[in-house]
């Protein structure tokens, strides 16, 4: 967008030897006409038609110039013209070439790193794969409980990962449709079914007849992490899943969140007292949840008490999205 008052006052500076030149003349004329009254009419008409034509020509310049400044903003054409501003725009032009080169460099060793984490996430899945098929043959049920805890943790971790890189092209796999949040809340629950019956802990689901319109491979990461959460620090009682209104509500009797953690939970890397406390936080769970949150429309927020537990609030706006 053209900016007046910027393109004005650089008018006004670069044309300031001229205005001050015009100025003086103006002033010699009328002092002329004052000395000299006697010319009469004809030397006013004289310098009425010099104003006229001054006038003329600085609104063709102005005209000039806002087509060289629209050219230049908006295209980065530019026209030097004297041998300062020849100068400028070969230093700015080698500048524009340095800084291109710089961003290109950046973006491809980014590529470059993304794609190396990317397809050393899918080899470690070979293995995982492996160690799944490995302990179903064992024999001792308390000892394959926990290898399957442990690999189902390190596969965890692993999509964790999978996920935070896939950040980068969020929107280019982006579905979005009606989903049924009871059905997405149960994917999870079966899915780390595992987790509550070793724990002992009870899970309570209800009012979750909602539909929303959201990307549900998304969503779902952002309940899977809240939930997994939810297990690290829940060692008794359980977890209760609820709609309030437009929010999804989940609620644990864990440990709960200190009051100056809570308003730093969702920054990336922190892992706050309750990760240094048992060595299980990686600082990207809340974080990532809360960048897909806020891609997908949602808003998250977390209430929590010491000794008492934490609610995780998911808010879905009623009109979020727009489905293509």
């Amino acid at each position: 967008m053209l900016d007046w008052k910027q393109f004005f006052l650089a008018y006004l500076r670069s044309r300031s030897r001229l205005f001050v030149y015009l100025l003086s003349l103006a002033f010699l004329v009328l002092l002329f006409q004052f000395l000299f009254a006697s010319l009469g009419t004809y030397f006013l008409y004289f310098f009425l038609l010099c104003c006229f034509v001054t006038i003329l020509f600085f609104t063709w310049d102005i005209l000039v110039e806002m087509q060289v400044y629209r050219k230049e903003l908006l295209y980065g054409e530019r026209e030097a013209k004297s041998p300062l501003e020849i100068a400028l725009a070969e230093k700015l032009e080698a500048r524009e070439m340095e800084l291109y080169q710089q961003r290109s460099d950046a973006e491809r060793k980014l590529t470059d790193l993304l794609d190396y984490y990317t397809l050393w996430v899918h080899q470690i899945k070979t293995p995982i794969a492996a160690s799944q098929l490995l302990v179903a043959e064992v024999a001792d049920r308390q000892l394959k409980q926990q290898l399957e805890q442990e690999i189902f943790k390190i596969d965890s971790y692993t999509n964790l990962v999978l996920q935070y890189l896939r950040l980068e092209s969020f929107h280019d796999d982006l579905v979005l449709k009606q989903v049924q949040i009871e059905d997405l809340v149960k994917e999870i629950i079966r899915k780390y079914a595992l987790f509550f019956i070793q724990k002992g802990l009870n899970v309570n689901l209800h009012d979750l007849d909602k539909e929303i319109v959201t990307d549900k491979k998304w969503l779902l990461v952002v309940i899977e992490q809240i939930i997994s959460n939810s297990l690290k620090y829940t060692k008794e009682g359980g977890l209760e899943i609820y709609m309030e209104g437009q929010e999804l509500c989940i609620k644990d009797t864990g440990i709960g969140i200190k009051n100056s953690d809570v308003l730093r939970v969702f920054e990336r890397g922190f892992s706050g007292y309750n990760g240094r406390l048992t060595q299980q936080s990686s600082g990207l769970g809340l974080y990532l949840s809360k960048k897909i949150s806020e891609e997908l429309g949602h808003q998250i927020r977390i209430e929590s008490e010491v000794g008492k537990g934490t609610i995780v609030r998911i808010q879905f706006a009623d009109m979020n999205l727009i489905i293509e």
